[in-house]
């Protein structure tokens, strides 16, 4: 076969994998390792065919000649590492890669020694080719048959968060090429399969360009644009949806650095899909937003699944606020911002409850050093507008002041602020609310005044005070503490 003839059969291949090369330069949604193995795959299909065509004219001379003896076994491996190089375009394994080359690498000695050892076949001396007279003639194309079926599970694996349409058309592809192979097996026909694994990858390269415009290219979930999409497309089997916010993604970010941000999104998004429930579609719509569309189920498989996804994210440093509604009778995106709503009221649940939990351990180490100085503590707790709901006088400065317990001194803000004394007490008074209303956070408490112990005697103390305020600048607590002075006020008057 001349090499004119050979360009000429595999025209359209040639043109067709030309083509995919130059559109390759032009790709803004494949990563890097993706274009390249790619074109990797593309120079092994040419090369499949420049040896099926020489190894074709080496059939048709009447004697054997080593050549054939190589591209033979060659040819059959090609076969297999064109399929793993179509995986790698797809990154399908990015952790014990050598596993998925194991087979081909154990089969190539034995392909390649299979003139001597007539294990799978051998050419005799009249260059015929020779089956073995057992089922290992098959081997070759066993071995490619089990990439092939390596290809469907990890493609259906990857790929599973998109709905069945999506992954139809490659998968088709597959199934259809795999049966052309067998069909040539079953009625022993040799063909050149780079023409089919040409037109393979181009419709593989499509589908794969098409489901990553359409996931998000850091947690590898739908994106927002498909969010849109498909609460219209589907809008007549969405029955719940779901919205998730990430608690914390800017402090993650500004404190630790963005790396650190991009992995905690990318843990969320796994713990977004730990059992890969079927007709579940998750996105990303923003920095830290997730949303969840739920396609003919009901709410008991909805709250069970929000279940398994807090159980998941509780695994990890993070924390998701959840919020849902059932669609029924509203639009999908009216039904969306329902459970929003109620996405944000668990966020300002969860944030509170953080912000309490951390007042509380200030709170505690306040009272360590008190205890170490011999002063007493105070302290204050607010509602989200604002409005003091409780107040407690540690027994240490009940004790400084001569009560013994809540019945002698309750735990008022009057039990205080009567006994101030009349010259001081408008002063204080005002230092201590306006320290309330400062939103700013600028103004601290911290005043001087006579306070009338239980005995009746009027003593000097220094009280200090420090608001914790939500991010709003609304009030949470007010924590501060008391300090003996009688003594240094009376060696100022002596």
């Amino acid at each position: 076969m001349s090499i004119a003839s050979l360009a000429l059969s595999n025209y359209i291949m040639v043109a067709e994998l030309l083509g995919l090369w130059v559109m390759l330069g032009s790709n803004v949604h494949l990563s890097k390792r993706t274009i390249t193995a790619t074109r990797i795959v593309i120079i092994l299909i040419f090369v499949e065919a420049i040896c099926w065509g020489v190894e074709r004219y080496t059939r048709e001379i009447g004697y054997l000649t080593q050549t054939r003896i190589i591209l033979t076994p060659t040819i059959y491996l090609l076969h297999p590492i064109i399929m793993l190089g179509i995986m790698d375009m797809a990154e399908f394994v990015k952790k014990h890669r050598l596993l998925l080359y194991l087979p081909v690498l154990i089969s190539a000695p034995l392909l390649y020694s299979s003139q001597s050892t007539h294990l799978f076949y051998w050419f005799d001396d009249n260059n015929l080719y020779i089956a073995a007279d057992s089922i290992l003639k098959y081997y070759p194309y066993f071995l490619f048959f089990v990439y092939v079926v390596l290809f469907i599970v990890l493609f259906t694996m990857r790929y599973a968060r998109f709905g069945t349409v999506e992954r139809k058309g490659i998968l088709v592809s597959i199934v259809a090429a795999f049966i052309g192979v067998v069909l040539h097996v079953v009625f022993d026909v040799y063909a050149d399969y780079s023409t089919l694994f040409a037109s393979l990858l181009l419709i593989y390269y499509l589908s794969l360009y098409v489901l990553t415009a359409k996931e998000d290219s850091l947690t590898h979930l739908l994106n927002r644009q498909c969010y849109y999409s498909d609460s219209e497309r589907q809008k007549d089997i969405i029955t719940a949806v779901v919205s998730v916010d990430m608690n914390d993604l800017k402090k993650i970010n500004d404190t630790q650095g963005h790396d650190a941000g991009d992995k905690a999104l990318k843990t969320v998004a796994e713990c977004l899909t730990p059992n890969r429930l079927k007709n579940k579609k998750v996105y990303r719509i923003g920095g830290d937003e997730f949303a969840i569309f739920y396609l003919n189920k009901k709410e008991e498989t909805v709250l069970k699944d929000i279940e398994l996804m807090r159980e998941e994210l509780s695994k990890t440093p993070y924390v998701c606020a959840f919020g849902y509604e059932m669609v029924e009778d509203k639009d999908v995106l009216g039904a969306m911002q329902i459970a929003d709503r109620e996405m944000y009221s668990n966020k300002a649940k969860i944030k509170d409850t953080n912000e309490r939990r951390i007042a509380a351990h200030k709170e505690a180490t306040i009272r360590v050093m008190h205890e170490a100085l011999g002063s007493g503590m105070w302290g204050m707790e607010f509602d989200e507008n604002g409005v003091m709901t409780s107040v407690e006088w540690s027994p240490e400065f009940r004790k400084m002041i001569g009560f013994t317990d809540e019945n002698d001194f309750p735990n008022k803000l009057e039990s205080w602020s009567e006994r101030l004394h009349p010259d001081d007490k408008a002063a204080v008074l005002k230092e201590f609310n306006d320290a309330i209303a400062d939103y700013s956070g600028e103004k601290n408490y911290d005043v001087e005044y006579r306070f009338k112990v239980k005995s009746g005697e009027w003593r000097w103390f220094h009280a200090i005070g420090r608001l914790l305020r939500r991010d709003d600048g609304v009030p949470l607590s007010y924590v501060g503490m008391f300090v003996d002075i009688t003594d240094r006020k009376n060696g100022q008057s002596m």
